[in-house]
C-alpha cells in the first residue's frame, strides 16, 4: 500500500494547464458566481493548477484563485466564497474524489482522474449541473 501511495504521488503530483473547459461558465453561475466579468476572471485565474503531495500525507492544490491543503479520508473545513464547507477527499488508484457539504447538504462533487499526462476534472453542482475541465501536465 505504501508503494502504491508513493507511485501515485509521483504520477499525480505536478503542474497542469487547462486545455479545455466544458460548461464551466454555466457551472460557476449555478454555484452562485454573480456576473460574467467575475466568471471570466475566475476562468483565467484557474488556467494552471499544481498538485503537491506533502510529507504529512496531506495534498496541496494551488491555482490563481486559491491554495488549499486537504487530508485524505478525513473531513476538513474549506470555503466557497463566504460559505464554510465541509470537504472529504478520497483516493482510489489514479482518481481523487472530493465531496463538499454545506451543513448536511452535498453542494459540490469533484472527480479528478489522471490518465497518462492528462488530468480530467469533473465538477457537479447540487442541482446536477456538470462541468468538465481537461488539463495536461506541463
Amino acid at each position: 500500500l505504501i508503494l502504491l501511495d508513493s507511485l501515485l504521488q509521483e504520477t499525480m503530483e505536478g503542474c497542469y494547464t487547462v486545455e479545455e473547459n466544458i460548461n464551466f461558465e454555466n457551472f460557476l453561475k449555478v454555484m452562485g458566481v454573480p456576473d460574467d466579468e467575475t466568471i471570466q476572471k475566475m476562468i483565467l485565474a484557474t488556467q494552471q493548477v499544481t498538485l503537491t503531495a506533502n510529507a504529512d500525507g496531506t495534498w496541496t492544490q494551488v491555482s490563481g484563485l486559491k491554495t488549499s491543503t486537504f487530508p485524505l479520508n478525513k473531513e476538513f473545513k474549506d470555503s466557497w466564497g463566504d460559505k464554510e464547507l465541509t470537504g472529504l477527499v478520497t483516493m482510489d488508484g489514479m482518481k481523487l474524489n472530493k465531496v463538499y457539504k454545506l451543513g448536511d447538504v452535498e453542494v459540490l462533487t469533484e472527480e479528478v482522474v489522471l490518465s497518462g499526462s492528462r488530468l480530467t476534472v469533473t465538477l457537479v453542482a447540487r442541482d446536477g449541473t456538470k462541468a468538465v475541465r481537461k488539463l495536461v501536465k506541463m
